[in-house]
């Protein structure tokens, strides 16, 4: 008897050593996942396909994820787990993939936990749309005004700027408050947002100052670039996801692109009519350059900040930050966002709490009931962060 059952002992020791083998051995190589793609007939034949995601920091041109082409499709066999997000390019972000209308798409998401053949089509190219313009219809509202390939010497890089001017600008000699926005391309046009939903800044802002709630401001939205957005976004570094190009980037905004819009519109230039704002790692940067210059921006938006980035560093920022003269924060969260809502929640209270313990500074928080991370949830709460920074009393 203790002979069997020793035997059993044995070979249940074995089964769980193979188990933890097999567990390990996808966790360090992960599953065979093959895409088959199907890209739009107008696509050039001698260009590249290629396949850019959190598994490669993003990468539009990685040597090591471009597709094979096989007759009519492309194809490419991947080593993964877990969950990934991803989109298809030809090389670049200007030649990024785009909806069936032509609209911007969201990332694509797949969560690998077996071998799987995954059949995709591409609807469109950015690069071929805005040629053709794909019948897409602008959805601006007012008096909007874009500023292509700004460039930034501080990054080395170009991007548009949009900027949105009240009703009274053309018709006075009036200067205005401005708010800097991040993610232009996603705050007053849906045929260029991310995920084809603006935020509504233009109409939010035109009805608001019409109706006389909130003074008269311009809105200076600043593109993201793509791929360098989270480098961009953060001045601390992730290990898996990037950053540490955000002090650059607030430089970028300080030095190059504030000085330009003072100089070429009829500004208030001076720290308390000057605002800062963004969503997700837009909210970090933005609690990053409104402290880091305090001096030059009297109130700072954080709209779902991503305060989970790079180990919570930014609590840590915030807490030792100096604030040395009166600056009005907004920071908000949805309680039903991303895949683990209980966790932004309490970084985002916990937030909350490292700057009610700070002097010179007066915090409006609110949590939104079952609001997801999304531009539409933004959009909607936008009006709120409006009327506290400029509205009228």
């Amino acid at each position: 008897m203790s002979f069997v059952l020793s035997g059993n002992i044995f070979k249940k020791s074995v089964l769980l050593s193979i188990a933890m083998l097999l567990s390990v051995f996808v966790t360090l190589f992960g599953f065979k996942v093959t895409f088959v793609v199907e890209v739009p007939t107008y696509t050039p034949f001698d260009d590249d396909v290629y396949i850019a995601g959190t598994f490669n920091n993003w990468n539009p041109k990685d040597e090591r994820y471009k597709l094979e082409r096989a007759g009519e499709v492309y194809t490419i066999t991947l080593e993964l787990n877990g969950p990934i997000e991803f989109k298809f390019t030809r090389g670049s972000w200007e030649t990024v993939e785009k909806g069936q209308k032509g609209q911007e798409i969201p990332n694509r998401v797949l969560n690998v936990d077996k071998d799987m053949v995954v059949n995709i089509t591409v609807n469109h190219w950015r690069d071929f749309v805005e040629k053709q313009q794909a019948g897409l219809r602008k959805t601006y509202t007012g008096n909007i005004k874009l500023i292509k390939d700004f460039y930034s010497p501080e990054l080395g890089n170009k991007r548009d700027i949009i900027i949105y001017l009240p009703p009274d600008y053309e018709t006075s000699d009036e200067r205005y408050p401005v708010l800097y926005m991040h993610d232009g391309q996603n705050i007053f046009d849906a045929s260029t947002s991310f995920s084809g939903v603006e935020w509504g800044a233009d109409e939010s802002a035109e009805e608001l100052i019409k109706k006389g709630l909130m003074r008269p401001i311009i809105i200076v939205g600043i593109y993201n670039t793509g791929a360098e957005r989270i480098n961009e976004y953060s001045p601390w570094v992730d290990s898996s996801y990037g950053g540490g190009k955000g002090d650059l980037y607030a430089k970028f905004i300080v030095n190059t692109l504030k000085p330009y819009i003072d100089e070429h519109f009829r500004t208030l230039p001076d720290r308390e009519n000057t605002a800062i704002m963004g969503s997700s790692m837009g909210g970090l940067i933005s609690l990053y350059i409104g402290f880091e210059y305090n001096d030059v921006f009297s109130k700072i938006g954080a709209m779902s900040p991503s305060v989970w980035f790079a180990n919570r560093k930014l609590v840590e920022y915030v807490r030792n930050a100096q604030v040395e003269d009166f600056t009005m924060v907004y920071v908000d969260i949805g309680t039903a966002e991303g895949s683990n809502p209980v966790d932004r929640l309490n970084d985002a209270r916990e937030l909350y709490k490292v700057l009610l313990q700070k002097e010179n500074l007066e915090v409006f928080y609110i949590e939104d009931r079952g609001a997801p991370h999304s531009e539409s949830a933004w959009a909607r709460r936008l009006p709120e962060v409006l009327l506290y920074f400029f509205g009228k009393e």
